[in-house]
């Protein structure tokens, strides 16, 4: 008998040990998974990819539900997650819109020339009524330069929404915004909020670098384009400056950091293809000025 509770004595002590080194039942924090980057952002792959969730904060707009194309690297996913909430911190029933990330082991897809490698994520416009009510769209809607949506003439640009979202896209903690791919007009609005609100020169600097409208492609009027930075772990992973970029990324001593803002791209003057939400295709001239 005295063997028996000696040994459950035994037993208990040691039970209590290993509690006490593991810590709270329940608490244990799971394993992080790594994402990998493979490739460059139009030829590529993805490892391990983190699919983004949606909430209260973050909707999928509804042109771009099929196929589930919601997959990324975990920096880019948890940065946008991240950025969604601080939007909705500082201006509650904000929600921001998703688009197309990449699919769930990239590689190509449909109506993009990127998108492949988990490091690209398409993000609606925070749009508002005319009364300043926070709206939402099934699919991405184009804005002129004065803010208005060229298909409503009801709903607005929200220049303290889509500046929030900027800064805190480029502000982020974990992850490193490379581009921030829209169209000029809307480069020059924000800036020019920012420098009206009182943002920091140096953040301003940042956006000014980050921001800009691609060549040979359409122009970014109704979505921004956020790519992030090769991750940590993925060897395999093609970076791809831009612009000035790409001449101070072959200097030493973190040139990128102090880099100028690099002039507004001229506007395109050639037709372009527009595919829009709707997955149709159509011809339109470009003109001065849109």
């Amino acid at each position: 008998m005295r063997r028996r509770l000696g040994s459950l004595i035994v037993a208990i002590a040691a039970f209590t040990v290993a509690v006490a080194h593991a810590g709270p039942v329940g608490t244990t924090k799971p394993v992080r998974k790594m994402s990998k980057s493979v490739g460059a952002p139009n030829k590529g792959t993805l490892e391990g990819g983190v699919h983004l969730e949606t909430g209260p904060h973050l909707r999928v707009v509804g042109a771009y539900v099929p196929g589930d194309a919601r997959w990324g690297v975990r920096e880019l996913v948890e940065a946008i997650d991240r950025a969604a909430r601080e939007v909705r911190k500082r201006f509650p029933d904000s929600v921001l819109g998703v688009g197309h990330l990449s699919r769930k082991d990239g590689g190509e897809i449909d109506r993009h020339h990127s998108h492949e490698s988990g490091r690209d994520a398409d993000v609606a416009f925070y749009l508002v009524d005319v009364a300043g009510r926070p709206i939402v769209r099934e699919r991405f809607l184009a804005i002129l330069p004065n803010g208005i949506a060229a298909a409503d003439s009801h709903v607005r640009f929200d220049d303290g929404r889509n500046w929030a979202l900027v800064t805190a896209l480029l502000t982020d903690p974990r992850a490193r915004v490379t581009h921030v791919f829209v169209v000029s007009h809307l480069r020059t609005r924000l800036l020019a909020y920012a420098a009206r609100v009182g943002a920091p020169a140096a953040l301003r600097a940042r956006a000014a670098e980050v921001m800009m409208q691609p060549h040979h492609a359409l122009p970014h009027d109704d979505h921004f384009h956020v790519r992030v930075a090769c991750p940590p772990g993925s060897s395999e992973c093609v970076e791809w400056p831009v612009g000035s970029l790409a001449k101070l990324a072959k200097k030493p001593g973190g040139a990128l950091a102090k880099a100028k803002p690099p002039k507004a791209p001229k506007l395109p003057t050639k037709k372009l293809v527009r595919a829009r939400s709707t997955g149709h295709v159509t011809i339109e001239p470009q003109t001065n000025g849109t």
